[in-house]
């Protein structure tokens, strides 16, 4: 449900709008007092947003950075076990955005690296596909890539914390594509106010399969051995997934965080701004009032 200050906030800017539309072509004017007071108001109310907003993305990050952490701890010992394999099929570029926007410019450097590995296998002249994890993803790169795009996914948890079954339903989805190697791109969670934008690879699980036997030739296998390479392939995978929207989420919510802490520091200092003009135009018509009092009662007295 909309607040009824934040549908108040808006009206008063549809109408600080008309007003302006109905001015004449070319004429220009002095913001009048009362339309100061409004903006100081939309300010206020803007300011009051981004506050809470900072407040939920901290509450958040602290929970976030706790899941990390054990998806690390959990994905320890499995770091290079993956490798690229030469193939003729098309290379898959996943890149992992977020569902929501107002976080910064996390998802403007996935895409950004995104554009320019699909750009750079254009100019090599070879077939690629598009397989996006989150909608700004999907809206930003549906219009250049759309027909490289095969398939996406969106709204995974509902913006709770990445659970791993729910990493094991995205690699389940990944794997089922038609591709020889995937590359996909998240950002790596460092502190509070960087991070970093990787890329790893990985092959398909037909060529995994093909190739297990060379890449893995000192170690020993047990078990079944027509399932042992399929399993072994798919905990992987599901494990690095799991550790990638982990560093996902949590960098979206520590850019939300210092995006909102930006954004009322401007609405602040643009409302002490607007205040001390308003105080100023006050002051003139008051001081104008007066000398127009004086004035009358010189010129009685006269």
């Amino acid at each position: 449900e909309i607040p009824s200050w934040s549908l108040a906030a808006l009206g008063m800017y549809c109408a600080r709008l008309a007003r302006v539309a109905r001015r004449p072509s070319g004429a220009r004017g002095f913001a009048s007092e009362k339309e100061i007071r409004d903006r100081l108001s939309t300010i206020k109310n803007i300011s009051k947003v981004t506050k809470a907003m900072n407040m939920v993305a901290a509450a958040k990050l602290r929970k976030h950075q706790d899941e990390l952490e054990k998806a690390k701890a959990f994905a320890k010992g499995t770091e290079g076990l993956f490798f690229e394999v030469e193939s003729e099929k098309p290379t898959m570029v996943v890149p992992v955005s977020t569902d929501k926007g107002l976080c910064g410019g996390v998802n403007t450097f996935v895409n950004r690296e995104a554009k320019f590995l699909m750009m750079d296998l254009q100019k090599q002249n070879k077939d690629f596909t598009l397989f996006t994890y989150g909608q700004k993803s999907k809206g930003n790169l549906k219009r250049l890539f759309g027909k490289n795009m095969v398939g996406g996914i969106q709204d995974v948890g509902g913006g709770a914390t990445t659970t791993f079954a729910e990493a094991c339903e995205v690699a389940d989805a990944i794997s089922a594509q038609e591709f020889g190697n995937c590359k996909m791109i998240y950002n790596s969670f460092v502190n509070i106010i960087s991070y970093d934008t990787l890329t790893v690879s990985f092959p398909s699980l037909a060529d995994f399969e093909a190739e297990a036997e060379t890449k893995f030739m000192a170690y020993e296998e047990e078990g079944d051995e027509g399932g042992l390479k399929k399993n072994f392939y798919e905990f992987l995978l599901a494990t690095q997934i799991y550790g990638i929207l982990h560093n996902g989420q949590t960098c979206e919510q520590s850019s939300r965080m210092t995006a909102m802490d930006n954004s009322s520091s401007n609405a602040d200092e643009m409302y002490d701004k607007l205040l001390l003009q308003a105080n100023r135009v006050r002051q003139a018509k008051i001081t104008k009032e007066l000398m127009e009092i004086t004035g009358g009662a010189a010129a009685v007295q006269g």
